[in-house]
């Protein structure tokens, strides 16, 4: 019976360092399998790259988050003159991205604002700087107007085609009609608003092509004029203006790349509504008090740590102040139709660029797709990642 015991507890050793040593062979055959797999072309990953607000409130806080592509250069920033005289010229945001090997590079443009008047005495006041918040003097445009005459000029490039968007008209048309209705609420029957969504396909001289991606509201202002009759006055807004640059032929994947941009793109709401705050003080003229003076709560900057989800990018949290920001985000998102909807293990959605099978997030928000069913980021890069479900 000892002999037998013997003989069993020595094959059984024998049996597990077999079993050992064929895992450590078989981890061996993977490692050497993912080795081979190229980020880009055998699976890529999507980093939140997050644009930071360094000098208007009391502590640094950011603003939004948006994915890209992890290996792009990505720089951005946010300005703030309590000195302009232009409203919209307070507060500017900007974004530039580019891929590593140039064949790709996105631009967003703080907004900007232009206004015009059809009664010629009131005009002659705009343009000589006597009307107290005029912005730049120019003739009024809707989306498409402005790819083509002032956002392609800009960037010294030519139009090959532009248009409006009209899957995206409709959210426009609500949202005039609902900045009109406010006013009606607030007896300022004399407004009336009118909103463009626009893309334009660019020519750029360096031989590189473009997607010019806008939207702008017109506020319409019409009043007795001085000379009589009645007289008109505009306000265009332009609150986003997008370009993606992409080599000849690469036209598809810059339509996934910017779809991913908006499906992935979140706005702080404390951010937002700190900064709508201050608008409601310049219109009671009383930005003298400084434009620093925004507090932002101890529990809302302790959620801006390393390594974690923040609550307002995790749950897409929105606002009021955020609300229309986030309905053009998606609508961009779907009109350009690159990203597959993805949920984790709490029920949150995102959407990530399309035509991958498999999908998994890191903690600090951060993806990888691909379509190797037996590629495991936990394994190939040891870290912690959790698997995604359609």
């Amino acid at each position: 019976m000892r002999k037998l015991f013997l003989f069993m507890l020595i094959t059984g050793s024998l049996f597990s360092c077999g079993h050992t040593e064929k895992a450590k062979t078989t981890d061996l055959l993977q490692s050497k399998e993912l080795a081979k797999m190229v980020e880009g072309k055998d699976y890529m990953i999507l980093k939140r790259f997050r644009l930071s607000d360094d000098q208007g409130f009391s502590q640094p806080i950011e603003a939004s988050s948006f994915l890209l592509p992890a290996d792009w250069q990505v720089t951005s920033s946010i300005q703030w003159d309590a000195r302009k005289k232009c409203l919209p010229e307070m507060v500017q945001a900007s974004i530039e991205a580019r891929s590593p090997d140039g064949s790709y590079e996105l631009k967003m443009y703080p907004v900007t604002q232009f206004d015009w008047s059809d009664d010629p005495v009131y005009l002659d006041a705009m343009q000589r700087g006597f009307n107290l918040h005029s912005c730049n003097i120019a003739e009024p445009l809707d989306a498409a107007g402005y790819i083509s005459q002032g956002l392609a000029p800009m960037l010294q490039a030519q139009v090959r085609s532009c248009g409006t968007i009209d899957a995206l008209q409709q959210m426009m048309d609500a949202g005039a009609m609902k900045m009109t209705n406010l006013a009606r609420q607030g007896g300022n029957n004399a407004y009336n608003h009118r909103g463009s969504a626009a893309e334009g396909i660019l020519q750029f001289n360096d031989g590189m092509e473009g997607i010019a991606l806008c939207t702008l509201m017109q506020t319409i202002v019409s009043l007795g004029g001085t000379q009589g009759g009645m007289a008109s006055t505009y306000q265009c807004y332009v609150s986003m203006r997008m370009v993606m640059k992409y080599k000849p032929g690469n036209e598809q994947m810059a339509r996934k790349i910017l779809s991913t941009f908006f499906g992935g793109a979140r706005i702080n709401p404390q951010w937002a509504t700190g900064v709508q705050n201050f608008f409601l003080a310049v219109g009671k003229a009383a930005q003298d008090e400084t434009w620093k003076v925004i507090q932002i709560s101890h529990e809302a900057q302790e959620e801006i740590g390393n390594n974690i989800i923040r609550s307002w990018e995790a749950k897409n949290e929105r606002s009021e102040s955020t609300a229309a920001i986030a309905e053009s985000n998606s609508g961009f998102s779907q009109y350009l139709r690159g990203v597959d909807s993805w949920t984790d293990e709490s029920g949150a959605r995102v959407e990530l660029t399309d035509g991958y099978r498999n999908a998994w997030s890191r903690n600090d928000g951060t993806y990888l797709l691909s379509n190797d069913p037996a590629f495991d980021p936990n394994v190939a890069f040891n870290e912690n990642w959790s698997r995604l479900k359609q």
